[in-house]
């Protein structure tokens, strides 16, 4: 009897060390697979980067911010002025890793566009503008399950779910973005936790 208990803890534990090296080696290889689709060293991911260049970038982020929110019958990511509080919430309010990521992702913006329409983004017309934005959101597309956690805490979050992250933060909290994009409350009313959207309803903000 003590033997199957001995034997049986002893199962347990080779479980818990296998299910420990598993978990170690996805750790590993997430992070060195990551790296190495980025084209990165975990140098570069880690260095101090030159935050003072993003001045430099305005309006790069400026044109990127109106693909993800163009201008229509409502004000664009452009009219919202969203591109000094993309600035300002990259250099106060993002990690090293992810500071990385983006500061290269705007020149591999700049490279893409320029070697493949001659020009710069800025530049390029409204249709070179989206197929250079949609490769740059189907080459960031996070993994998925734990090989997307692991490279997401190793390496930070993508170029691109950082740029339409705060993209979308932005706008959401600038006046023209709270007031005219969405459905503005400016005092609201009683809680209600369940209130039916009529088709074409903005989202709310108050």
């Amino acid at each position: 009897m003590a033997a199957a208990v001995s034997e049986k803890i002893r199962g347990k534990t080779k479980e818990k060390m296998n299910r420990r090296k598993a978990i170690r080696n996805i750790f590993l290889l997430g992070g060195a697979g990551a790296a190495a689709a980025g084209g990165f060293s975990f140098y570069r991911f880690y260095k101090k980067p030159d935050l003072t260049a993003l001045d430099g970038y305005k309006k790069l982020i400026e044109e990127l911010a109106e693909i993800i929110i163009p201008e229509t019958d409502t004000p664009g990511a452009k009219s919202a002025g969203v591109a000094p509080v993309i600035i300002t919430l990259i250099k106060d309010c993002t990690n090293r890793k992810a500071q990385n990521r983006f500061m290269y992702g705007l020149e591999d913006v700049e490279d893409y566009a320029k070697a493949t329409y001659g020009k710069s983004f800025v530049d390029c017309d409204h249709a070179a503008k989206l197929a250079v934005t949609g490769h740059f959101e189907e080459r960031d597309r996070p993994w998925a399950g734990i090989k997307g956690k692991v490279s997401r805490r190793l390496i930070g979050d993508s170029f691109f779910i950082t740029l339409k992250k705060y993209t979308l933060l932005s706008y959401g909290t600038s006046m023209k973005g709270a007031t005219m994009g969405m459905a503005y409350d400016y005092i609201p009313g009683q809680y209600n936790g369940v209130v039916p959207l009529k088709p074409g309803q903005k989202c709310w903000a108050t």
